[in-house]
């Protein structure tokens, strides 16, 4: 069964206040930090795989805890290097929302051939952790490619074709 996002933001919170009483001083500024809304990440098939739970931070988010679908915790980590530098964080723990996502996608998008973009869905590409908005491009009512999005820029390929295909062309 898969955990609700009720039950994400708990395990996050025990996982945060047992990261408070080791005392690292990389986590020092979570103290003034809450939790933020969970977002579900979904496999490029668009099944739910995990959430991430962000660590606001004055509007910022200063970290997450990634919270699979059985519970468990499989990382935390931080948006920043030093705990003085909360202000460079991003306000969004996707990097960049859906709506630019969807903008960037349609750049590649060729709408004289019939192309058109579907919503953009958030996405781990591969392993937990390589994370970014996918959209599809359809044409003629069929995905034909697969437009990856995330704040450090854009990459496609064949929709249906797995990361691990790809790497070995």
């Amino acid at each position: 069964m898969f955990i609700t996002s009720d039950q994400a933001i708990e395990i996050a919170r025990k996982e945060v206040e047992r990261l408070l009483v080791e005392a690292d001083p990389l986590f020092a500024p979570w103290s003034d930090g809450t939790l933020g809304r969970p977002i579900i990440v979904k496999d490029v098939f668009k099944k739910p795989s995990y959430w991430i739970v962000p660590i606001l931070i004055h509007q910022r988010v200063a970290g997450f805890v990634r919270v699979l679908g059985t519970g468990r915790v499989a990382a935390i980590g931080t948006f920043y290097r030093h705990p003085n530098q909360i202000e460079t964080c991003p306000t969004t723990v996707t990097g960049i929302d859906a709506a630019e996502a969807l903008r960037l996608a349609k750049e590649k998008i060729k709408q004289e051939l019939g192309e058109a973009a579907s919503d953009p869905v958030f996405v781990h590409d591969g392993p937990p952790g390589r994370e970014a908005w996918l959209v599809e491009v359809i044409k003629e009512g069929r995905p034909i490619r697969w437009i990856f999005v995330t704040a450090a820029g854009t990459y496609e390929r064949p929709a249906g074709t797995i990361l691990s295909e790809t790497l070995l062309k």
